[in-house]
């Protein structure tokens, strides 16, 4: 069990006696239970849990169903359903002698149906307490097995002790907001907006964002704006500049950014598509944004999209970019449809890396070819050994395959003058490999035998006499 510091065992002490719950706490929980109803079907009728109302509906167990009497959406289940949980995490901001202490509780809702009545158990407890910049203390209602978190709703409060474990214990839920404003009003937070913005989001990390709105000043300007699901990624947005410096859209799309409260994922997607369409926008969520952003830099988004649905949403996005990458650099026109929209993707892909492949082997071998002759000043013989600069990718490659080491990998950097690669061999076997040897600014940095093992003091030797006498007056 962990220590809590005299200071805030002091504060949890005034806490216990001082501070109880706001008038219209009750009136907050009960709108969270609200969410804590399913539909019960039946081969006859439809009954919702929360206003007992009876309807038919032809959607399916596990789909989602508006009641036509209260209004509210719930997931369908099977009459004969025995049990069913609810559990929201709910987070209260508090102050105690001027420390601001976030408090979190359990709201949980149980199903049985030995309930004729249809409905759902609510209860909720205080199981933890967070001081900013101070200690997290948890009650005995937190289970103290270190496996898993476990909150006991029928346990008494008891003893605070200190939270030990070494990950978090949950700190994201939904905020009581109608206190936040009179609580920060005479703290450096004052300004924050944070009551604004919990009002318009779901589950937060409230610790967080009192840190945030302090470190990203760009925080309080996206509160203001509209833009609650933004403020929470403020470390993204840039913090100056005009509108289209900060987002990377026109400021004509600011009203469709506070009508769908955007998040900072489907800002990366309208910064592509350029477009106010959040159909579009949500349709590309599920595809991997690094790639989404590469295959734009070849063809338009909404041939993409285009694409996608012709394919039925069933795309190896990965391939799909190489495949363009291939494409453009082969020289094929990506505004053809026989090119841009391929019928089988992994044959054409497969067909045009062989070509990309030769392609780029062809300009390697070109530059490398370049670098042999440049390098060939460098040859040194004597009467047991010869050391040469790789002439082409042919010969890293059978080097790598000889030597058992990742000499072929190098091919690009000596291609481009950032390494040298070197071959040393005997000289009654010049095409048997010995020794591979990597030179930058004429200075040895590897020398490798065979399975990467550092060559002897006779081969060593060799290559130190080659650098003292050639490189280093190339380097002069």
């Amino acid at each position: 069990m962990g220590y809590i510091r005299k200071k805030y065992q002091e504060l949890l002490s005034i806490m216990d006696y001082t501070c109880g719950l706001p008038s219209n706490w009750e009136s907050f929980i009960n709108t969270q239970i609200l969410h804590h109803n399913i539909i019960i079907k039946s081969s006859k009728k439809c009954i919702c849990t929360n206003c007992k109302h009876e309807f038919k509906t032809k959607k399916k167990v596990n789909q989602y169903e508006k009641c036509p009497n209260c209004k509210q959406t719930y997931l369908i289940k099977r009459s004969n359903l025995k049990h069913y949980d609810f559990y929201d995490n709910l987070i209260l901001l508090d102050k105690v002698e001027d420390e601001l202490v976030l408090r979190y509780f359990d709201l949980w809702s149980s199903y049985d149906n030995k309930n004729s009545y249809y409905s759902f158990t609510p209860s909720y407890v205080e199981y933890a307490r967070v001081f900013i910049d101070g200690q997290e203390v948890v009650n005995e209602r937190m289970a103290k097995c270190q496996c898993h978190i476990s909150i006991g709703h029928w346990q008494d409060e008891g003893k605070w002790r200190e939270y030990t474990r070494h990950y978090d214990f949950g700190k994201r839920g939904i905020v009581f907001a109608d206190n936040i404003k009179q609580i920060l009003s005479d703290t450096k937070y004052k300004y924050s907006m944070i009551w604004e913005l919990v009002k318009h989001t779901g589950y937060v990390n409230l610790e967080d964002l009192i840190s945030d709105s302090i470190t990203y000043p760009s925080f309080e300007f996206l509160v203001k704006l509209g833009l609650y699901n933004l403020a929470l990624d403020a470390r993204y947005i840039n913090q100056s500049g005009n509108f289209e410096n900060r987002f990377k859209v026109s400021k004509e799309f600011l009203p469709f950014m506070k009508k769908h409260n955007i998040t900072y994922k489907q800002l990366e997607i309208l910064q592509l598509l350029k477009e106010p369409d959040v159909k579009k926008v949500n349709y590309l969520l599920k595809h991997k944004q690094y790639c989404l952003e590469e295959i734009c830099e070849y063809i338009p988004v909404n041939t993409f999209i285009k694409y996608l649905k012709m394919r039925k949403g069933k795309l190896d996005q990965s391939m799909y970019c190489d495949y363009l990458k291939f494409a453009k650099t082969l020289g094929f026109d990506l505004k053809n449809k026989r090119y841009v929209f391929p019928q089988n993707l992994k044959e054409e892909h497969d067909k045009l890396q062989k070509q990309y492949k030769l392609h780029n082997e062809k300009i390697l071998d070109a530059a490398i070819a370049k670098r042999y002759v440049d390098l060939s000043k460098n040859i040194f013989i004597d009467d047991k050994y010869i050391i040469i600069p790789a002439k082409n990718v042919k010969d890293l490659i059978q080097e790598s395959n000889q030597q058992n080491n990742c000499v072929r990998t190098y091919s690009e950097k000596y291609a481009a003058g950032t390494t040298d690669i070197y071959f040393m061999r005997k000289t009654s076997s010049p095409k048997k490999s010995l020794v591979t040897v990597e030179v930058r600014r004429n200075v040895i940095v590897q020398s490798r035998i065979k399975n990467n093992m550092s060559p002897d003091n006779n081969l060593k030797e060799f290559l130190q006499k080659w650098q003292n006498n050639v490189l280093s007056k190339v380097s002069a």
